[in-house]
């Protein structure tokens, strides 16, 4: 018998379900899923309940914590410097890997539709979680950080390969070498937003795409999006380049974050 509610929350994020949406909302940094396997663990457990329920017709994923400049993206390069000079480099390379393959690769697989409902201060972490969303939505106030240029690190993978299938070669190459930080209103511009909302319009937003998506055959929409999704083995490419531009300038990226501390 399933199970009248799915409701979860730690630390990183949490899960709530609401008649047959489920809202998952970041508190922390994305990137802290990458690091700690109980958290990872939790999050995959909890998105697989969601996918698995019958009475869920939809998700809807958003942010409550406020953005850190680069903090956080510094700390998760420290933390895995401090290991590869302990000797471990082959096996700390491929855990964070593999960790941000898994769920890359998550998000692209979920069968029911998903909506980002962003506000506020998004980081490149949450940015790419976006892209891997059917539809996405922000409030005018929403401001996209783009920090791996200016702090000597090379584009994780994921938003990479978002970008490029999503823009092409030409307009990606420009934010990501050129750009800090992106406006709502510019993100749209660019195709990247469904639309761009008030802030006390943003969920109910949400929640009426996915009540219009929701008239249509459940079997209907899950074969649309396994038709549409992006080749998980794509993905992998994107993600293996960036992890062996890391390995191969991990001395400068060690000294570009020192300069800047």
């Amino acid at each position: 018998m399933e199970q009248n509610s799915i409701e979860f929350e730690n630390d990183v994020f949490s899960c709530k379900q609401t008649e047959d949406v489920a809202f998952v909302t970041f508190k922390q940094n994305v990137t802290e899923i990458l690091t700690n396997s109980e958290v990872r663990n939790a999050f995959f457990s909890t998105f697989s309940k969601i996918d698995d329920s019958r009475k869920i017709k939809g998700v809807v994923i958003t942010n409550s914590s406020e953005y850190t400049g680069d903090t956080n993206l510094k700390s998760f390069i420290t933390h895995t410097i401090e290991a590869l000079e302990y000797g471990t480099q082959n096996e700390t390379i491929k855990r964070f890997r593999n960790s941000m393959e898994q769920l890359a690769n998550f998000f692209s697989n979920i069968e029911k539709p998903t909506v980002s409902a962003l506000n506020g201060n998004i980081g490149e972490a949450l940015f790419a979680v976006s892209l891997a969303c059917d539809f996405r939505y922000a409030t005018s106030n929403t401001i996209f950080h783009i920090q791996t240029v200016k702090l000597g690190l090379p584009t994780t993978g994921v938003l990479a390969f978002y970008l490029v299938n999503y823009l092409g070669l030409p307009r990606s190459t420009d934010i990501l070498l050129t750009k800090t930080s992106l406006s709502a209103p510019e993100v749209h511009d660019l195709g990247l937003l469904t639309d761009v909302t008030a802030d006390d319009e943003l969920m109910n937003r949400c929640v009426e795409k996915l009540d219009d998506i929701n008239q249509y055959p459940n079997y209907s929409v899950s074969a649309m999006k396994r038709i549409l999704r992006p080749d998980t083995n794509d993905i992998s490419k994107f993600i293996d380049r960036a992890f062996e531009e890391f390995g191969l300038n991990l001395k400068e990226i060690k000294k570009a974050l020192s300069d800047r501390t």
